[in-house]
């Protein structure tokens, strides 16, 4: 509406006026984040990663994501612990951790905070049901142990996710179980899967598909991304402008655990990057994959380059976790 107008017209064409005003500038804004978006670099995911995160103001509780995590047994209490611990000190406002009998008790006493149900078994499956409707991304694997019982109960959650299409993040012993059955997930839908093996789980799911071409991760369908961890972070969408390699930041002191604090931080950035719909393309699911994967990759080279400047190599993922403020701060701040 053009602007001399308003002067014979009310103060609502006024309003009107401004409100197109902020909208282009918003727009502009977004055009600007989004330019030659099929051309992914380093920079560019930087930009990114910084404007998923939701602001503060204005919410309720649940807003900024409730997350689940499935995992845990006797001899592995840590790992989702880990894992949901740092979903919730990212940003996520709730935290679900569903577990075995044994290993809920020790979850609780590591921290107050986190919401712990020990139904992890197939005599409670109908109350595993009822919960995963509540969570936005569900995290699946960590500390999970590879029990025979253990993995057809597995078998059955990734059904119902898929009946669901609930977003997953995949680690540890849950691509193990991917490994045993790789049917279980073929054309997962959107939002989809994040794989995030390291070198040998990758090698393993390679061998199980027994595919040998660079393609390998297409498996599962459009919607399932891996991230193959190492020295080198190597990043595989279905959209191949979308694939990225990174090496900056982290340490040589790769200790235990740190791919539970990725997995968590992944859970409540990628369910940010879903809401968000960075960028009108017509692969907003991949993109939001993208996007979130490599945010995560960098925040947890971030946490541990921080703690190994402090803890050189006694450095433990503990350790790390005191850091999700200040790399949170330095990687997401939009002032820097």
């Amino acid at each position: 509406m053009p602007f001399q107008y308003c002067f014979t017209m009310n103060r609502w064409c006024l309003a009107i006026l401004f409100i197109n005003i902020v909208i282009q500038g918003c727009l502009s804004q977004n055009g600007k984040e989004c330019t030659d978006i099929n051309n992914l670099d380093n920079q560019r995911l930087m930009s990114l990663m910084k404007a998923i995160v939701p602001e503060l103001e204005g919410k309720r509780k649940g807003d900024a994501g409730k997350i689940g995590v499935i995992g845990g047994a006797t001899e592995y209490t840590g790992a989702p612990y880990f894992s949901a611990i740092t979903a919730l000190k990212v940003g996520a406002d709730l935290v679900y951790v569903i577990t075995t009998e044994s290993a809920a008790p020790v979850i609780k006493a590591y921290s107050p905070d986190l919401i712990v149900y020990p139904y992890l078994n197939t005599n409670t499956v109908s109350k595993i049901y009822s919960l995963l409707n509540k969570m936005d991304v569900i995290i699946i694997g960590p500390g999970l142990g590879r029990e025979e019982e253990t993995l057809k109960l597995i078998y059955e959650i990734f059904i119902e996710c898929k009946k669901l299409r609930k977003p997953l993040v995949i680690d540890a012993d849950g691509l193990y179980a991917v490994s045993k059955n790789l049917s279980v997930l073929q054309n997962y839908p959107s939002p989809g899967i994040i794989f995030t093996p390291n070198y040998r789980e990758a090698n393993k799911l390679k061998q199980a598909i027994s595919l040998n071409d660079s393609n390998w991760f297409n498996y599962w369908g459009d919607y399932v991304t891996v991230l193959v961890k190492g020295s080198e972070d190597h990043y595989y969408s279905s959209i191949s402008s979308y694939s990225w390699s990174s090496k900056y930041g982290g340490s040589g002191r790769r200790v235990g655990g740190q791919g539970d604090i990725l997995s968590g931080a992944l859970g409540t950035l990628y369910n940010w990057a879903l809401n968000l719909k960075v960028c009108d393309t017509g692969n907003i699911f991949q993109l939001a994959q993208s996007i979130s994967t490599f945010a995560a990759a960098r925040f947890t080279r971030e946490c541990n380059y921080k703690a190994y400047l402090e803890y050189s190599r006694s450095l433990t993922t503990t350790d790390m976790l005191k850091y999700i403020h200040a790399s949170f701060e330095s990687l997401f701040n939009k002032e820097n």
